[in-house]
């Protein structure tokens, strides 16, 4: 078989999973910058493959009801019902100094080519050691699939993203 038209599958972490809690709050970063710890998010998709990551959740109040942007910078665009309650955020591992992953970071289509055809480097399942995981990319409230591009933006696998 031609690895080229193999599809490799991401793997739907839940709470509790080796590395969840450090991929949440890795992607919680940007939201706890921008918005403070009034917030929260309720996760509804953390998928990995590989040396990537997607995060897909539904911002709340810090008691767990709707989040109110009032007091924050996105309070006018929230006014005029331009802000929805979606966060998402776009993260890769960056291995250390050394690491057998080097080359990948160096060559971040070619890793993600090699992520998406399933061989050499795509997810086996468990967490990978080691690294620096970095949020690449993340939208707050947006009112579209802000991340439709990521894909292509970010050279990151598709399957990552459900299309």
């Amino acid at each position: 078989m031609n690895p080229a038209f193999a599809q490799a599958t991401p793997r739907q972490m839940q709470a509790g999973d080796d590395g969840y809690a450090l991929l949440l709050e890795t992607a919680g970063a940007p939201l706890q910058a921008r918005l403070g710890h009034a917030v929260s998010l309720d996760v509804e998709r953390l998928d990995r493959l590989g040396n990537w990551a997607f995060v897909l959740g539904t911002l709340r109040a810090a008691g767990g009801g709707r989040f109110d942007y009032q007091g924050t910078p996105f309070a006018a665009a929230a006014a005029q019902g331009g802000m929805s309650d979606v966060y998402v955020a776009l993260l890769r591992r960056e291995p250390d100094a050394g690491d057998a992953d080097q080359a990948a970071a160096a060559a971040p289509a070619e890793a993600a080519a090699r992520d998406q055809a399933g061989v050499e480097g795509a997810d086996d399942g468990g967490f990978p050691p080691g690294g620096r995981w970095t949020v690449l990319d993340f939208a707050i409230g947006p009112g579209d699939v802000a991340w439709l591009g990521w894909p292509q933006e970010h050279a990151a696998p598709r399957a990552l993203f459900g299309f």
